[in-house]
């Protein structure tokens, strides 16, 4: 089974380094001043690259080179602008993007949630959102394939309590969501439903990796804190052992039905924002409540 790790460079000596070598990248200004708007956000991923994501779109993927010359690239271009102009007209390649390519729209719209819970851009709220688009290795339980092309929308850190949460994210018209109801049980309702199969998979992660997660996640408050120069959350960790589901828009009669019966099993791990994202001024009680329905 594939590790679940977070990381920049192995060893201390060589990420503090590592950490000085991107600092000195001359774009880096460029980005760090919009994540501290709450425009961009990084993210590090288990190979010790740095992702930074615009408005869905992943903006620029860097990789450090201790002995050479760092990588950065975009849509597997090189990542080079040398002045604000240059890295402006990127961003709109990049909003351009999102706005064209099928499947995006989600994502796009979930980055609204950037400035409000980001731990760079001064977020006022005991939760904040440390990660997205997170990716689990393939998982093998009794050496048998389980569950691959694992990848969670969201994961947020509670700092009141150092829980972390993950949370998958679905337009109210998700068709991953919704089936017509035919007269069968909630709960079967519930099990029909693309989205039931998807929570299955992330929980299994979740349960057979916490070790794992807790370990990467305090690898990557560090190596985060040090990049940023902020300090993002210090204290252990735990973590919440099912995924929560995040409905947000207006439903239609299928969709309706299908969380009433989706709410029938998940309980208060399914948080709905019929308004949309607008109402996510209401997303710290929404994630903290409730026990785990797994």
């Amino acid at each position: 089974m594939g590790k679940f790790q977070r990381s920049f460079y192995e060893k201390s000596y060589n990420r503090h380094d590592g950490i000085e070598q991107l600092q000195k990248m001359p774009w880096f200004k460029f980005l760090k001043r919009d994540i501290e708007k709450g425009e961009v956000f990084p993210a590090l991923r288990y190979n010790g690259s740095i992702h930074f994501y615009y408005k869905g779109a992943r903006i620029c993927e860097y990789n450090g080179n201790l002995h050479g010359i760092p990588k950065a690239n975009r849509d597997k271009k090189l990542f080079n602008p040398d002045t604000q102009d240059a890295y402006e007209e990127i961003k709109k390649d990049c909003l351009e993007w999102s706005k064209n390519v099928r499947g995006i729209k989600e994502r796009t719209q979930l980055s609204e949630i950037y400035s409000k819970f980001s731990p760079y851009a001064g977020a006022n709220s005991s939760i904040i959102l440390l990660d997205i688009e997170i990716g689990f290795p393939t998982l093998f339980l009794n050496n048998q394939e389980i569950h691959a092309n694992t990848q969670v929308d969201l994961l947020f850190l509670h700092k009141n309590t150092g829980k972390l949460y993950f949370v998958e994210a679905k337009e109210a018209d998700d068709s991953r969501i919704k089936k017509k109801y035919t007269g069968q049980s909630k709960e079967e309702l519930y099990n029909s439903l693309e989205v039931a199969k998807q929570l299955k998979k992330y929980n299994a992660n979740l349960s057979a990796r916490e070790d794992e997660i807790l370990a990467a996640y305090r690898e990557y408050l560090s190596v985060m804190s040090e990049i940023f120069d902020c300090d993002i959350y210090s204290y252990p960790l735990g973590l919440y052992g099912c995924t929560k589901l995040l409905v947000y828009g207006k439903s239609t009669d299928n969709g309706v039905k299908s969380l009433d019966a989706i709410h029938s099993v998940l309980k208060d791990d399914l948080i709905v924002f019929p308004k949309g994202l607008n109402e996510i001024d209401y997303l710290t009680e929404k994630i903290t409540g409730g026990s785990c329905h797994a």
